[in-house]
């Protein structure tokens, strides 16, 4: 399962700042990105417990299903303009990416069997998490070639040309995201996925 929050800032002459609701990546830069784990507890000691209790403890909840596993994109960026003689340039544009996987961690320590299971449900689990923060990367990155690419800028309507870039690649990553859960069925037909 996945989700993405998006933020932008944009930084402009004598300090006007505004803040959108979009997606976006740097111009010519790297994308800043980080990463963090986060865990649920969930109770049980053998197979069957987990499994059940996994349904029940599991706070990754969307559209009346549960998910054992989810990858949260935040993507923000900054950039700055300059006003030239009849237009404004874009001066710099930065992105920050940050995703967070959380994933269910056991309470009680279970036998070698179900640990052996154990490690290897969490380990499919993960394997389907990373690709969804693979997307979001490759997003993010589409997103700073898209800003970069623009060379002129309406000095009236900075805000509108790059929440329209902004849009479209939000468009492209949550479709990208949603033809992979359909696809591996989050996560269930894991072998379906390929690859890019």
């Amino acid at each position: 399962m996945h989700q993405l929050k998006i933020s932008g800032k944009l930084i402009c002459p004598g300090l006007v700042v505004f803040t959108l609701l979009l997606i976006a990546s740097p111009c010519r830069a790297e994308v800043i990105t980080t990463t963090s784990t986060k865990y649920y507890s969930v109770d049980g000691i053998n197979k069957n417990d987990i499994l059940k209790n996994l349904n029940i403890q599991s706070p990754i909840k969307q559209n009346g299903n549960t998910f054992h596993a989810h990858t949260q994109s935040n993507i923000r960026y900054e950039f700055s303009w300059v006003r030239k003689i009849n237009h404004c340039a874009l001066k710099k544009a930065t992105v920050y990416l940050h995703i967070t996987y959380k994933y269910p961690q056991l309470t009680n320590k279970p036998d070698k069997k179900t640990l052996k299971w154990w490690k290897s449900y969490l380990k499919k689990l993960e394997e389907h998490e990373l690709v969804h923060g693979a997307i979001a990367i490759e997003g993010a990155k589409a997103l700073d070639k898209d800003l970069n690419d623009i060379k002129v800028l309406n000095c009236t309507n900075i805000k509108g040309q790059i929440k329209a870039v902004g849009d479209f690649n939000l468009r492209k990553i949550e479709k990208m995201q949603i033809e992979y859960d359909s696809l591996t069925e989050h996560g269930l037909k894991q072998a379906n996925y390929k690859g890019r």
